[in-house]
């Protein structure tokens, strides 16, 4: 015959199934992965206001500033009287043809066209203005393109790629022009290839066309007056000229007048 279990007894036994019950579940809870805790993604936190892509962002535009267009008088130079063959031009522009002032302006070809180098430079020519035909001494600087294939003076060379032929004899010359000193006029100077021998040293007074023209025209330092032919600009603007001059892009000077 079974004896009854005690009152106190079942309620124990009951507690410790309840309290077994509800540890196990506990355990399952505290091992259980974190997806299987829950049915939706987690998503990042995204910073506020619109994004890039977004259609309420207007995309940036980058522009490059435009370059200087080329004046018209320039152009039309650049276009008619410079040859295809050469990457830098000297521009001697005089108001008429009787004018002894000038400005003087340095251009560089590059792939999108001409573009100008540093500032306008004034300048002086020969004391009877400009001749497109020039005869020897008639005080008159001639027009036309010419190449620009030496240089020299009695200065050393100030940094120049021209060939360029230093001579404190040759190129000294000690009295005045026009009530102007003539003393360092050759302190730095370019030989504009009119009637001489394209190439040869500045000294070398060939004329392939013979004494009728003349020759000996350059461009040197200016003194404040008109010339017996040649092209002036003050010493520091030769220099500027010099050290631009690169023989590979065969430069060449344009004088025009009018």
């Amino acid at each position: 015959m079974t004896r009854p279990r005690p009152r106190n007894l079942r309620r124990l036994i009951l507690g410790t199934s309840w309290l077994a019950a509800v540890t196990a579940g506990c355990a399952s809870v505290a091992t259980a992965s974190p997806a299987a805790l829950s049915t939706h993604a987690v998503r990042p936190a995204s910073p506020l206001g619109p994004q890039p892509g977004s259609p309420l962002v207007r995309p940036t535009r980058v522009t490059a500033a435009p370059a200087d267009p080329v004046p018209s008088w320039a152009a039309t130079l650049l276009a008619h009287n410079v040859p295809a063959s050469a990457g830098q031009a000297v521009i001697v522009k005089a108001p008429s043809m009787s004018s002894t002032t000038n400005t003087v302006s340095l251009w560089t070809r590059t792939a999108s066209g001409w573009q100008q180098t540093g500032a306008l430079m004034p300048g002086h020519n020969g004391e009877k203005g400009w001749s497109s035909h020039r005869t020897s001494g008639d005080l008159k600087t001639p027009t036309g393109t010419y190449t620009l294939t030496a240089a020299g003076g009695s200065k050393p060379n100030p940094g120049t790629r021209e060939p360029y032929e230093h001579n404190t004899s040759y190129f000294h010359t000690h009295g005045s022009f026009l009530g102007h000193s003539t003393d360092s006029v050759f302190d730095y100077v370019v030989a504009i290839d009119f009637n001489r021998v394209a190439g040869s040293p500045v000294s070398d007074g060939a004329e392939p066309e013979g004494p009728g023209p003349g020759g000996g025209i350059w461009l040197h330092v200016d003194n404040g007056a008109a010339t017996l032919a040649c092209v002036t600009v003050s010493e520091a603007d030769v220099v500027t000229i010099l050290r631009w001059l690169d023989p590979s892009q065969h430069p060449v000077i344009v004088l025009s007048a009018g």
